[in-house]
């Protein structure tokens, strides 16, 4: 399995894993976003809770330039460790919602 393969299937596990967890609150539908073309991910959550709308990204990763890009992370977990886990090397993950000045100081890729 080559090194992209590798990292589709780590991402798909991890938010298949994530995305199976549903709100105990409101009438809330959690969607798991693979767009395995161009290499988008998400966990997108949409329903409703009483009278008040529910809509929101709570996790983004995109793979480019063979590295995975956190581009959001709206949760508790510690993405970026659950992947080096799964054997993916820091140096091919980005922790794209932090600004390009700040990723120097982690122990991840810059970009």
């Amino acid at each position: 399995m080559g090194k992209l393969e590798k990292y589709r299937e780590c991402v798909q596990q991890l938010l298949e894993k994530y995305g199976s967890y549903k709100p105990s609150y409101g009438d809330i539908e959690v969607e798991k976003i693979f767009d395995t073309t161009r290499d988008h991910y998400q966990i997108v959550s949409v329903g409703w809770e009483n009278k008040h709308r529910v809509y929101g990204c709570s996790i983004h990763i995109d793979i480019k330039n063979e590295k995975i890009w956190i581009q959001w992370n709206g949760t508790e977990i510690n993405i970026a460790e659950e992947l080096v886990s799964m054997g993916v090397p820091k140096q091919d993950i980005v922790i794209g919602f932090h600004s390009p000045y700040k990723r120097q100081f982690t122990d991840f890729a810059v970009g």
